[in-house]
């Protein structure tokens, strides 16, 4: 099993470096979808139904970004929503708390913090062994094409 810091020691030194990234690209985002399905299930399951709080965090979009740069190497996946007036704080919904008004008024100061069921999003992303493995796999089969030469 290689490691993600000998892989890019590795691919400095390679000629087709760009094809390898790709492949290894293409082969870390392979689970999104399990992830993405994962992340709507628990959404669904965990946050408040009543005013559809679970439905509108379920279509979260979800994607992935492979970095394979320096000491930041590594997968970050992000989770984004368009709401009205382009607010949404996912990040603190996936904490527990999530703003909602008081007894139905919108105006300044007329509004609380709730508390829910926190990691609704980080959650499933962890728990996905598909993810996991996909990335350790990426990364066995990068070095293999490396040292084959």
């Amino acid at each position: 099993m290689g490691s993600i810091d000998a892989l890019i020691r590795d691919l400095r030194r390679f000629e087709g470096s760009k094809e390898v990234t790709r492949a290894l690209r293409k082969q870390i985002r392979q689970p999104i979808p399990a992830v993405r399905k994962a992340i709507r299930r628990r959404a669904t399951d965990t946050l408040p139904k009543r005013g559809g709080l679970n439905v509108w965090a379920a279509q979260t979009k979800v994607s992935a970004r492979v970095s394979l740069a320096g000491r930041g190497a590594g997968v970050k996946l992000k989770g984004s929503r368009k709401s009205s007036k382009d607010k949404s704080d996912l990040k603190r919904l996936d904490a527990g708390k999530v703003r909602a008004p008081s007894w139905g008024r919108r105006g300044k100061g007329a509004w609380h913090v709730q508390s829910v069921a926190p990691g609704f999003f980080t959650r499933p992303a962890a728990e996905v062994d598909q993810w996991r493995d996909a990335c350790l796999a990426a990364v066995d089969d990068a070095l293999e094409v490396i040292r084959r030469g």
